[in-house]
């Protein structure tokens, strides 16, 4: 019994050491890994700089007057104002002239043979005619009316005699009743003057020449003659008094 429990213990003791042998010569049990660590947090975005107030706008400073420029030297003066040229007066001359022709004429009108259409006969016919002074003597206004006859009918008109003193003449702008409208001038010699007119007649241009005279403190001549391309021609002729 003794031998078998020796050689039982010589085997439980094989055994043990076997045991222990293949108990030291076991791979180590590993090590449980560890837990993954979670990932990293997106990193949060930065928050953006609080904006400064803006500065408050500086006031718009006032232009500055420009300071008057100094005169240049040597610069030439400025150029005087060219002085107002002096005021019309009336003329001396017209007013000695007209003072003979103012006031109410009763004329004797005459028409030479011809002057209303080819072969008409002379014809006469009575006309007042009144003259005065306008606008201070700078002119002298006229008003004439032919009465009706049996040869010629009614007819009136108007003109208007002044003075020039550039050309040194008296003017005339005459119209009438039959659509005559002329304006001239002329020269005043002595007791006359003579008026070269361009004008409107019975549709036509023509020129005019009118003659004035004073005969004598009661009585004036008038004459008037036509140009219709032959040269004048006589047309009429007054002869008033007072």
């Amino acid at each position: 019994m003794t031998t078998i429990r020796v050689v039982s213990s010589s085997v439980l003791l094989a055994a043990c050491s076997f045991a222990a042998t293949a108990v030291a010569q076991a791979p180590a049990a590993p090590k449980p890994a560890a837990p993954m660590a979670a990932p990293p947090a997106a990193p949060k975005p930065m928050a953006a700089p609080a904006a400064k107030p803006a500065a408050p706008a500086a006031p718009v400073a006032a232009p500055a007057k420009a300071a008057p420029a100094a005169p240049a030297t040597g610069a030439p003066a400025a150029a005087p104002v060219a002085a107002a040229p002096p005021m019309p007066t009336p003329s001396k001359e017209l007013e000695a002239f007209m003072k003979g022709f103012e006031g109410n004429w009763k004329c004797e009108t005459k028409f030479a043979a011809g002057s209303m259409g080819p072969g008409s006969p002379e014809m006469t016919a009575k006309t007042s005619v009144k003259i005065k002074k306008e606008f201070g003597g700078m002119s002298w206004h006229g008003e004439y009316t032919m009465a009706k006859s049996k040869t010629m009918p009614a007819m009136s008109g108007v003109f208007q005699l002044g003075f020039d003193p550039g050309t040194n003449q008296s003017t005339i702008v005459a119209y009438d009743s039959m659509g005559t409208a002329a304006m001239g001038a002329g020269p005043i010699t002595g007791d006359t003057v003579v008026y070269t007119e361009d004008a409107v007649m019975m549709g036509m241009k023509t020129k005019l020449r009118e003659t004035m005279t004073k005969k004598g403190p009661k009585e004036l001549f008038h004459k008037y003659e036509v140009d219709m391309g032959k040269g004048f021609q006589a047309m009429g002729e007054d002869t008033c008094k007072k």
